[in-house]
C-alpha cells in the first residue's frame, strides 16, 4: 500500500513502521525514499473515532443475552447485546441449544 509521495521526487512511498517505528505523535521521524535516496522527515497524527450506543442494562433494564457465534458449539456462551457481559450457558440451556437446528446467534432463554 502506498501511503504518500516523496517530497523530493514525488514517487509513491510507503511509510515504514517496522517494529512500531514512526507511530509516536509528538516526534519527527526520518525515512529514506526508495526511489531517489533522499531522506525526508514526517510526523504522525492518529485520529480516534467513537461509536456511542445505549446500554439499557447498565441503567436498570434487563440484559439482552444472545448466544455467541462459537465453534465448536459446546463452547457457546451468553453475551449481552448491549454491555457485552458474558456468562456460560447452564446445563439445561446448553442441552436446548445443542438440540436446536438453528443455533447461530439466537435467544433461547
Amino acid at each position: 500500500m502506498n501511503d504518500e509521495n516523496c517530497p523530493y521526487c514525488g514517487a509513491q512511498i510507503e511509510i515504514n513502521h517496522d517494529d512500531g517505528y514512526g507511530y509516536e505523535e509528538d516526534q519527527t521521524h526520518q525515512q529514506e525514499c526508495s526511489s531517489c535516496g533522499k531522506i525526508f522527515i514526517y510526523t504522525t497524527s492518529i485520529h480516534l473515532y467513537y461509536e456511542l450506543n445505549k446500554a439499557k442494562c447498565l441503567n436498570g433494564e434487563e440484559h439482552e443475552f444472545m448466544t455467541t457465534l462459537t465453534y465448536p458449539y459446546e463452547f457457546t456462551r451468553w453475551q449481552c447485546e448491549f454491555c457485552k457481559e458474558e456468562r456460560p450457558l447452564n446445563v439445561e440451556e446448553k442441552e436446548k441449544f445443542l438440540t436446536t437446528k438453528e443455533r447461530m446467534y439466537k435467544r433461547i432463554i
